[in-house]
């Protein structure tokens, strides 16, 4: 049986019958108050209060009158559906009861203010200091990242993170830099090989060598200190370049045979889900290999458009398998050559090769390439190193 609600409404009704007029004597003895009363042939309107709606009923029936509701005013209609679908108003107070308590959980990361390069980073950051979707978020914790962040000045300049109804807002500046150099040290500068001078380009100290001058590996280039007239000694911080050119040989061996690494497309997945602050576990997880490529996502679960206190850990760990490489003899050679390469420059990150000349030898087992070069590069290192090494 519905249910009416008429305690706040008020309503137009229609009395018709014969001798209508004695139904405003029985309305008046009831103590129901009519407004608006007007008059039709056999009939009358009138507008009264929500609340003598069963009233006036109940006499129109009892006098053998007609009574017709014409138009109703107020909240009640509206009460009376939300009465029909209860589910309404208990999903409301659910909502309203969540809010009130579930304020304090993690329920949405807002990161778009971030460069979609840098969200990754952040993401990891956050994670890193226990803050994901589903965490119960305390101030010294959100403190604690915040001051990670700014840590990590090579990405982020200014950051903020702004807690509230359960969103975590992620907002931050472009880092920008300014080199500050250091005070130059005030110590001697030696050759790091024999070569001949190119340049001399020293910021500081004082030179003691010309271009065109050969050096010997360990000489004096740049000293920190000099006579005066007098004959005093006069300090000064040593900072430059020698630059120099050098013949030097390398010599690498490629073997025709070798194993590596690959990737065989298997993984292995464990799930962490983490909800209201609580870890609840997704079933037996299979143990993770310790060699492997690793990953680990945070992914946050919604449902629908509406954000959850909830977040999944997934870790990946991607399967290797080591597999034996052949090389034909071409290929061990290039091979070769790119060691004899990657031996020079890890000696002078900054040579310019002017000219090289290779030898190369096969043997039962590889190839081996022994490579003399002639380049220019930076000779001044603090260090002095014996000859010969």
């Amino acid at each position: 049986m519905k249910r009416e609600i008429w305690g706040a409404d008020w309503f137009r009704f229609r009395v018709a019958g014969q001798a209508p007029q004695r139904f405003l004597g029985r309305a008046a003895r009831q103590g129901v108050r009519l407004r608006s009363l007007r008059w039709q042939q056999g009939a009358f309107t009138a507008v009264a209060a929500g609340a003598d709606h069963a009233k006036l009923v109940r006499l129109a029936k009892e006098g053998g009158w007609t009574f017709t509701l014409l138009r109703r005013y107020g909240p009640g209609h509206r009460l009376e559906k939300l009465l029909a679908r209860p589910g309404v108003a208990v999903g409301a107070a659910l909502f309203l009861a969540l809010v009130r308590l579930g304020g304090g959980f993690v329920w949405s990361i807002d990161l778009t203010a971030l460069d979609p390069a840098v969200q990754p980073r952040m993401r990891t950051l956050l994670a890193q200091n226990g803050i994901f979707e589903g965490v119960h978020l305390e101030e010294t914790v959100l403190d604690s990242a915040r001051q990670a962040a700014l840590a990590q000045s090579d990405v982020f300049g200014w950051v903020s993170l702004n807690f509230t109804g359960g969103c975590l807002a992620v907002e931050t500046t472009q880092a920008t830099y300014q080199t500050v150099q250091e005070d130059a040290p005030q110590a001697p500068l030696y050759a790091k090989a024999d070569g001949e001078v190119v340049a001399v380009e020293p910021q500081s100290g004082f030179a003691v060598v010309t271009p065109g001058q050969p050096v010997e590996q360990g000489q004096l280039l740049v000293d920190a200190v000099r006579l005066d007239r007098d004959g005093d000694p006069v300090r000064q911080g040593v900072r430059g370049l020698i630059v120099a050119r050098i013949e030097k040989s390398y010599t690498a061996h490629q073997p025709y045979e070798s194993t590596q690494k690959y990737l065989t497309g298997q993984s292995v997945v464990q799930q962490q889900l983490f909800l209201l602050g609580h870890s609840v576990s997704a079933g037996e997880q299979p143990a993770l290999p310790e060699e492997g490529t690793r990953s680990v996502e945070w992914l946050p679960l919604r449902l629908g458009r509406l954000c959850l206190a909830a977040c999944l850990r997934r870790e990946t760990v991607w399967l290797q398998k080591e597999q034996p490489v052949h090389y034909t003899p071409q290929q061990a050679q290039a091979l070769a050559r790119r060691s004899c390469r990657a031996l020079l420059y890890a000696d002078f990150p900054d040579a310019v090769i002017e000219q090289e000349r290779c030898v190369q030898s096969s043997e039962p087992e590889g190839e081996c390439c022994t490579i003399t070069y002639i380049f220019c590069a930076n000779i001044a290192v603090a260090e002095p190193s014996p000859p010969g090494e």
